[in-house]
């Protein structure tokens, strides 16, 4: 890239990390989810924006008292330390540093338990896997086992995501030790990036962007999930890596790089196949002479996993490019500027804030510090900061935000989660930024100087900051037990109904019909629950029994819900939407009476308790005492429970008697 077109970047990256694009996002089209996310950018970019001045500032004050200290001096130091290890042994210890801290991250605050039903859904569809299963069975009744991000197909649930990445934590709980996953990805990702630094930056930068990139909170905090974006985010790291090593001519790396390409797509399509190519063609771009060779060789080692996507998508989504998220919500999950599943508007202006929003989670949660690292890469390129080796690395992290700009979906989990694969490229630009300005970056030497505290200061604001963060992501002792399996007693086996809300089971029901994911979701929230309720009835009754048309509903793809609807609370946790002066038939009046000591949400214990052969203990969604009779039937009538929380709400759950249970909660079988 030309000076002239990377002082642009640097414009623009300045400018998106201290304006508030995140406010051009309004609830009337972007829903509640456009407010969820604008607060949570609010606050990042506050966090940045008076953390930038209070470091500046201090920075000011410190080189005015102390004229003759520069940090530079002390950061020369340690890096001629890290240059001394042999590269092989540096690239190993960080990419054992950071994989071990996500695994303590995962032990001992997560207590190896999942953050996100995202995770929960994966997990579900593994053990299907694990136990010699294309799919989960479904028996009985489709309804009493439909979980978020899964639809039912011919085979049985599965979940809406691609395969390696299941296929892994399919692995991990063979071995008895699914939560080890993420770590590895994290280590293997790190040792990986540690060795590609050092060759595109130098040793001592791109040494410490590795020890950086491994104590990163977003890496390590994320890398300890169960989330997909921990394999992707290995393989585009090993990507870098073979493609810098095929640059000599290899062509046995070119096939390492086409293969991870395709691991890196079959984990997470869209931002493994474009980030995949970007990097390879920044790193190729001036032996594009060999191109045609080693496209050849990268189609070589990629086709494995495409034959292993397409195998998966065809056997159970209907065709080798329908993935599963198009089959479970259709067209609107797809990419580009629509009308996503829930309703929300997602044009220019919404692509716009929401890449706002990224930046700015991006810019605060990297590091944790009060110095936005996208600021710092921005004025680093604005003051001239160019190299062979920064290319790829912002072809990178452009290509990344670009990419997510084209797709709705923005999710947050400790930042910007949809942005967690570019993590290396942007803290290797952090560091190779915050080096060139104490370095050469601005004069005369008072100003490097200034540079240098400026630095320091957000490294450590960053430290001061860190005890709080990671507090935030231990799971109490408390919330542990409200999810604890149940344990009935006797060695028989045991069938446990888990009573969710009302909602739950009407999406579960809707979705057993065929109904679209996106439809469900739109009905819940613009109708009256009853009214979806019996809609629900009307689709799966017997055709010959059915009215001649259907109960109407509100299927408008608009975002929120309509004004005649109100919030109505029936038990803690558990809202619905309802009309007030609407009918109520007998049928309402008992979904609503069941869930009214209380709910307890399937997710969280169904992918430990599968009903999956051999196993003495699982668990299923409680329908109600009729449409339970056909799950306790197709299960050989195991004895049955029935798992609700304590007396209205309180108090951790409580296993009680299936016929107890019903009696309490249904009034009986009718």
């Amino acid at each position: 890239m030309t000076v002239t077109a990377l002082r642009a970047v640097g414009v623009a990256l300045v400018f998106v990390a201290f304006a508030p694009l995140h406010r051009l996002l309004g609830p009337a089209r972007a829903g509640p989810a456009g407010e969820a996310s604008r607060a949570s950018a609010e606050a990042a970019w506050g966090f940045s924006f008076y953390g930038a001045l209070i470091v500046l500032g201090t920075a000011v004050v410190l080189t005015l008292a102390l004229p003759e200290v520069g940090v530079g001096r002390l950061v020369a130091r340690a890096a001629d330390r890290l240059s001394r290890p042999r590269r092989g042994v540096f690239a190993i210890s960080v990419g054992t540093l950071a994989g071990g801290l996500s695994l303590a991250i995962a032990w001992f605050l997560y207590r190896v338990f999942p953050t996100s039903v995202d995770e929960m859904a994966q997990l579900l569809n593994a053990q299907a896997l694990a136990g010699g299963l294309l799919a989960m069975p479904v028996p009985g009744n489709e309804a009493a086992w439909s979980i978020q991000n899964g639809l039912v197909v011919p085979q049985g649930w599965v979940s809406i995501y691609p395969p390696l990445h299941t296929l892994l934590l399919a692995v991990g709980l063979r071995a008895g030790a699914a939560w080890l996953v993420g770590p590895l990805a994290v280590a293997v990702a790190t040792w990986a990036a540690a060795l590609s630094f050092e060759e595109l930056l130098g040793r001592r930068v791109g040494r410490g962007a590795a020890i950086v990139l491994a104590v990163s909170p977003f890496w390590v905090l994320l890398g300890a999930t169960y989330l997909s974006h921990t394999t992707a985010a290995a393989c585009l790291a090993l990507v870098l890596w073979a493609g810098l090593r095929a640059r000599s001519g290899s062509i046995g790396w070119a096939v390492a790089a086409g293969a991870s390409m395709g691991a890196s797509v079959t984990a997470r399509p869209w931002i493994g196949l474009v980030s995949s190519a970007t990097l390879l063609a920044a790193l190729w771009w001036d032996q594009r002479d060999q191109w045609v060779r080693r496209v050849g060789s990268v189609v070589a080692g990629g086709l494995p996993f495409a034959a292993l996507l397409f195998a998966w998508n065809s056997r159970l989504f209907g065709g080798p490019l329908r993935l599963g998220y198009s089959a479970a919500y259709g067209p609107p999950h797809s990419l580009g500027l629509h009308i996503d599943p829930w309703g929300n508007a997602y044009g220019l202006t919404e692509a716009v804030a929401y890449t706002g929003v990224d930046l700015a989670l991006l810019g605060a949660h990297l590091l944790e510090a009060p110095l936005s690292v996208v600021a710092v890469i921005g004025v680093a390129l604005l003051l001239g900061m160019r190299g062979a080796g920064t290319t790829p690395l912002l072809a990178w992290v452009i290509t990344a935000v670009v990419a997510n700009a084209l797709y709705w979906h923005h999710g947050i989990h400790w930042g910007p989660r949809m942005l967690y694969e570019a993590t290396p490229a942007w803290v290797a630009l952090g560091v190779a930024s915050a080096a060139y300005v104490m370095r050469e970056g601005v004069s005369p030497l008072r100003m490097r100087r200034m540079a240098g505290w400026a630095i320091a200061a957000a490294g450590i604001g960053a430290l001061a900051l860190l005890p709080g963060v990671l507090m935030s992501a231990a799971r109490s002792s408390e919330s542990l037990a409200y999810v604890a399996l149940p344990d009935p007693p006797g060695e028989e086996p045991a069938l446990v109904f888990i009573h969710g809300s009302w909602s739950s089971r009407v999406v579960a029901r809707l979705t057993a019909t065929g109904m679209r994911r996106d439809s469900v979701e739109t009905a819940l929230r613009r109708n009256d629950i009853c009214a979806v309720d019996r809609y629900a009835r009307w689709r799966a009754a017997d055709p010959s029994a059915r009215s001649a048309s259907p109960p109407t509903l509100d299927l408008a793809a608009l975002p929120g819900s309509p004004s005649h609807l109100v919030r109505t609370r029936i038990s803690p946790g558990n809202d619905v939407w309802t009309e007030p002066g609407a009918p109520r038939d007998d049928r309402c009046l008992r979904e609503a009476r069941a869930d009214s000591q209380g709910v307890v949400d399937l997710e969280p214990f169904l992918w430990r308790a599968p009903p999956l052969p051999g196993r003495t203990l699982v668990v299923t969604r409680d329908l109600g005492p009729e449409a339970n009779a056909t799950v306790l039937t197709a299960l050989g009538s195991p004895t049955g429970y029935l798992y609700t929380p304590g007396v209205e709400g309180a108090g951790a759950p409580r296993l009680m008697q299936y016929a107890e249970g019903m009696e309490s909660l249904w009034g009986g079988p009718r």
